[in-house]
């Protein structure tokens, strides 16, 4: 595998950027062990564009290829997903007839599935398996990109939920979803919010960026400065929480995210000892999800003038 330390934004292709922190070293990828492990790297950000990113990414081939495991759980469809909630949510609310829906990352085909038979479900899944079980599901195709979209085959939603921060660049992904809309069409996101308050206290010791399969990291700045250089309208934008734990649930992961935000290492080397007395093996990942509103859920539509 490939990697070259960057040295302007992936996005913005501006110069100005900064280093924030290391990121670990991690053993697995999307569920699956890996014989190699992957370099950390740095977490970056661009003065520019304000988008937050790991540096250096693999290439996106060999992204591909780490995707496309045997795998199929490892985004389990059956687990509640607070996003799942929201997107079906407003897509029943806004377009109650039905429509063409394009899930992008749809993996095994939950979200669509939870949509009803009024809409015409497609997906787009890397990972093979998982789409075959998609497809099946949901009776529709399931291609492995956008580039195997029939030429003029528009979509009245296209959903890219918790996807965008794994693509190197996702102002080029805006820009590729969005040219398949409707006219009246919206691209839904779903994403972790770059600039929650505990993300900038922790820096790159911040849960969301522990997994190597993320890669770019957005923010209401970095909408703002798309919305301006790619013809995109930021129909709506609102932080929420990713998982609904009760009270005392998230008073003891804030504290063990607070522990992994100040001493990563020493952090690491204890949950790695206790897994390994309790049999357990390595650890796949850290807590930190659903202890504050840290991500974004997000509407987009192509300008008028576009």
């Amino acid at each position: 595998m490939s990697t070259e330390l960057r040295k302007s934004c992936p996005c913005c292709a501006s110069k100005k950027v900064f280093e924030i922190g290391k990121l670990p070293v991690s053993q697995w990828f999307a569920g699956t062990r890996l014989q190699q492990p992957l370099p950390g790297g740095w977490l970056y950000r661009c003065r520019n564009c304000r988008l937050k990113f790991r540096n250096p990414a693999q290439a996106a081939g060999d992204y591909a290829k780490l995707y496309d495991n045997a795998m199929t759980t490892t985004w389990d469809a059956s687990k509640f997903r607070a996003d799942w909630d929201l997107i079906t949510s407003y897509i029943t609310k806004e377009l109650p007839q039905g429509g063409r829906v394009l899930d992008f990352g749809c993996y095994t085909g939950g979200l669509l599935a939870q949509l009803g038979a009024q809409y015409q479900r497609n997906g787009i899944e890397v990972n093979r398996a998982a789409a075959e079980i998609a497809s099946q599901d949901i009776g529709n195709k399931v291609w492995s990109s956008v580039d195997e979209i029939p030429d003029g085959l528009r979509f009245d939603i296209v959903i890219a939920s918790d996807v965008i921060e794994h693509v190197t660049n996702p102002m080029l992904l805006v820009e590729q979803l969005t040219s398949k809309l409707s006219d009246t069409g919206v691209l839904i996101l779903t994403t972790g919010d770059a600039d929650n308050f505990l993300w900038n206290r922790f820096g790159a010791n911040w849960w969301y960026c522990f997994y190597p399969e993320h890669i770019a990291f957005i923010s209401r700045d970095w909408l703002q400065y798309i919305s301006q250089t790619v013809g995109v309208d930021v129909v709506r934008c609102e932080a929420f929480r990713y998982f609904e734990f009760g009270l005392s649930r998230r008073i003891v992961d804030g504290l063990h995210t607070c522990f992994y935000g100040v001493f990563p290492t020493a952090f690491l080397s204890v949950v790695k000892l206790f897994r390994k007395m309790l049999g357990r093996g390595d650890s796949t990942s850290i807590p930190g999800g659903g202890i504050s509103r840290d991500h974004l859920f997000i509407v987009l539509r192509r300008s008028a003038n576009e």
